[in-house]
């Protein structure tokens, strides 16, 4: 399956479960940013499908839509369950659960990264991150709207938070 922000996220579920740690919906969404932006930064590709993923500057700091929505009904509850989505293939509808596959091996090495870094942060703590002055967030985010972030914005960002 391809990259893309429900496979990483789905990821840091398998990460959370396997450290006992509890991931709820604002700390998950903060996370699959942040390995977005590293592998911006350091692969040169994107941990998102440019088909249904983007990246917008909401209130509460950058968001990907289809993460928000395929987590949301969990509210502030810590996450037990891994997304699945919906593919019409062969003229039925089939469901499946979006992972990182093998061959996706420096998108995982960046997420465990991101993990690690970032495990002991509250969801407030990654709000407040991703909201300090000069952060793609700061530079896209007017109220009321749900603008997007350009990734030549994470990139560059990114690439000055780890010295490249």
């Amino acid at each position: 399956m391809k990259v893309n922000a429900i496979a990483v996220a789905n990821y840091f579920i398998d990460l959370a479960e396997q450290e006992r740690h509890e991931l709820r919906q604002f700390g998950l969404m903060k996370r699959v940013y942040i390995t977005h932006g590293f592998c911006l930064a350091i692969l040169n590709k994107s941990a998102l499908d440019p088909r249904f993923d983007v990246v917008e500057a909401w209130k509460n700091g950058p968001v990907i839509p289809s993460v928000y929505h395929s987590f949301k009904h969990n509210k502030n509850n810590p996450i037990k369950e891994k997304s699945v989505i919906a593919e019409w293939a062969g003229g039925k509808v089939e469901y499946t659960t979006p992972e990182l596959a093998h061959d996706c091996g420096n998108v995982k090495t960046i997420a465990v990264a991101v993990f690690e870094k970032y495990r002991d942060f509250s969801d407030a703590q990654m709000v407040a991150l991703l909201h300090r002055q000069g952060t793609p967030w700061a530079l896209c985010y007017e109220k009321g709207k749900n603008n997007k972030i350009p990734d030549l914005y994470t990139k560059v960002f990114y690439k000055k938070v780890i010295g490249i």
